[in-house]
């Protein structure tokens, strides 16, 4: 299942549960609001998992999806910080 999955999905993901907002998550991530619920569908639709409630205060995550923000919080740190610092070095 995980090599059906865009890992760009989970980037969509972790803003989204940061920003506590599509609209945010949106600015944030410089694409459109659609954009940004577009692929957390598809995520949920690959995982075969509701991840998220609309409540009156917004979306909410659901246990389940906290369960893998704090397991893919770290691992994209790594790899966001990895890329950063290997497009540094091109600049040296």
């Amino acid at each position: 299942m995980l090599a059906e999955v865009n890992l760009n999905l989970y980037k969509y993901f972790l803003a989204v549960i940061e920003e506590k907002s599509v609209s945010k998550a949106a600015e944030k991530l410089r694409v459109s609001q659609p954009s940004v619920s577009y692929n957390i569908h598809e995520l949920q639709r690959a995982l075969r998992e509701k991840l998220f409630s609309v409540e009156r205060c917004g979306l909410v995550p659901l246990p389940r999806a906290l369960v893998l923000y704090e397991r893919l919080k770290p691992v994209f740190s790594t790899l966001f910080q990895s890329i950063q610092e290997f497009e540094q070095s091109a600049d040296n």
